[in-house]
């Protein structure tokens, strides 16, 4: 019997374990995938191709930046189909493994403004603590120099939006790599070597190839998780006071879907009919190319994680970061550049997650279908977006080579969140304000799954600093 079992070992996983070990609480992580070993992690730092067959992806392999080296990371699809329909084929970009997509994160950690928390149920000012909690516990910089290509890029972002302030791109620091408690090298932005090794070294336990159906029922109350054996396709029941749900936006749903009996006829959280509704992602595209004003690269500027340039424009709707003179280029050669520009979506409750009648995964437990659209309002502000961006970069010099619209190739920017929103009612929201399912007190959603909006900068940060809170108040509700 565990106090709390933590479903996923990603980046929410790993943190909640972590939180709940420090309060002296028994910990369980169960984690679908594998374990990862020294060599797979070598290869992946090394970017080297696997000797083994590719997993079977004709829908992960849209992932930006896919390649043999990365394809090991992600699902076969085969295995974990899930359905679609709706206005735009939405692709759920997927990890199961020891540390989930974190393994492919990378690193950027900006907080959100607290604008941006006026739908919320809590405020920018209740967070703030928790950022600064776990910007401490990952090691964020906040003040990476900028090449001298990313400089004139800063100048002309803020000559085309005056008072706008360009910022280096925060991020996890110590990047590309860092060693755990055994001298392996992980991703610098990996949760074990971030978070899970501290957390199995206060008394946490973890399981891999332990995968979650479905939240066990006694009548209304849940009294922990039914499981399936990866390997042996056996099922089992872990008993627990308290199930932590960070198993990434969609899937969280789908447990609470999935999780069905007398008292919870659709599904645990979903009295209110919102279990699934509200899903969101990013509405993206990104440039690439060349600059004869510089050569590149600085050789001592690395190319990835958190360096570079971090630009807000709430008043614009949209956010740019991106690098300059970082890789791509030999000495002597013109500087080679990258930009990501992204928007945040409107609401849209037609946007639903929902359980597929008749497909089931490998281990016959029911997939999703994912009913998505990205609607008018939102394409317009990424194309003026597109329009401002060019003309930014050609102000200073920079010549586009490639621009790669997201939103018209995959719907996804693999910021996904929604279907659990939080709210200060349960007529109209799946958790309350300290992340718990209001049909369910001991089960709280923390991860994606839970954002009533969804503000246009990277999510992870946030989705820390909100797991934070919801631990600290998991434990004092034990000491009540």
């Amino acid at each position: 019997m565990y106090d709390v079992i933590a479903v996923g070992s990603g980046a929410t996983g790993a943190w909640t374990a972590l939180c709940l070990a420090r309060a002296g609480r028994r910990v369980l992580v169960v984690e679908a995938g594998r374990d990862v070993s020294a060599d797979e992690l070598g290869r992946l730092l090394r970017y080297d191709a696997p000797p083994d067959p590719v997993p079977t992806q004709p829908r992960q392999s849209a992932l930006p930046g896919h390649s043999s080296v990365i394809a090991p990371f992600l699902v076969d699809d085969e295995l974990n189909p899930y359905a679609t329909s709706g206005a735009d084929d939405y692709t759920w970009f997927r990890s199961r493994q020891l540390g989930g997509r974190t393994l492919l994160w990378g690193g950027v950690t900006p907080r959100l403004s607290d604008e941006d928390f006026a739908d919320w149920p809590f405020t920018g000012a209740d967070l703030a603590p928790h950022y600064e909690r776990v910007e401490k516990a990952m090691g964020v910089d906040k003040d990476q120099p900028l090449t001298a290509a990313e400089q004139a890029l800063t100048d002309a972002f803020e000559q085309q939006w005056p008072g706008a302030r360009v910022l280096p791109r925060p991020g996890v620091a110590g990047w590309p790599q860092r060693l755990d408690a055994h001298g392996v090298a992980w991703p610098a932005g990996a949760s074990p070597v971030l978070f899970l090794d501290d957390a199995l070294g206060l008394g946490a336990e973890l399981r891999t190839d332990c995968i979650v159906e479905s939240l066990a029922l006694e009548g209304e109350r849940v009294i922990g998780v039914n499981v399936v054996d990866r390997l042996t396709c056996e099922r089992s029941l872990i008993r627990s006071d308290a199930v932590v749900l960070c198993a990434s936006s969609v899937e969280s749903t789908r447990i609470l879907l999935n999780s069905r009996n007398a008292d919870h006829p659709e599904g645990v959280g979903n009295s209110s009919d919102h279990l699934g509704r509200h899903l969101r992602d990013h509405v993206s595209f990104t440039v690439s190319g060349t600059t004869d004003h510089f050569t590149g690269p600085d050789a001592k500027m690395p190319l990835g994680g958190p360096y570079g340039i971090y630009l807000s424009l709430p008043d614009r709707g949209y956010q740019v970061e991106g690098w300059a003179q970082r890789g791509g280029a030999r000495p002597g050669q013109p500087a080679r550049f990258g930009l990501a520009t992204s928007a945040a979506m409107s609401d849209d409750s037609a946007n639903r997650v929902t359980i597929h009648p008749d497909l089931v995964d490998a281990w016959g437990i029911p997939a999703v279908d994912i009913s998505f659209g990205i609607g008018a309002d939102d394409r317009a502000v990424i194309q003026r977006a597109e329009a401002e961006i060019k003309q930014a970069c050609a102000s200073a010099g920079f010549q586009i080579a490639a621009v790669d619209r997201h939103y018209e190739q995959i719907s996804s920017y693999v910021h996904e969140v929604g279907t659990a929103r939080m709210g200060a009612s349960p007529e109209d929201s799946v958790v309350d304000p300290w992340n718990r399912v209001w049909d369910a007190p001991n089960v709280l959603v923390v991860d994606g799954a839970c954002w009533p909006s969804n503000p246009y900068p990277n999510p992870t940060l946030t989705m820390l600093a909100i797991a934070s809170r919801a631990c600290d108040s998991l434990t004092d509700s034990w000491g009540e």
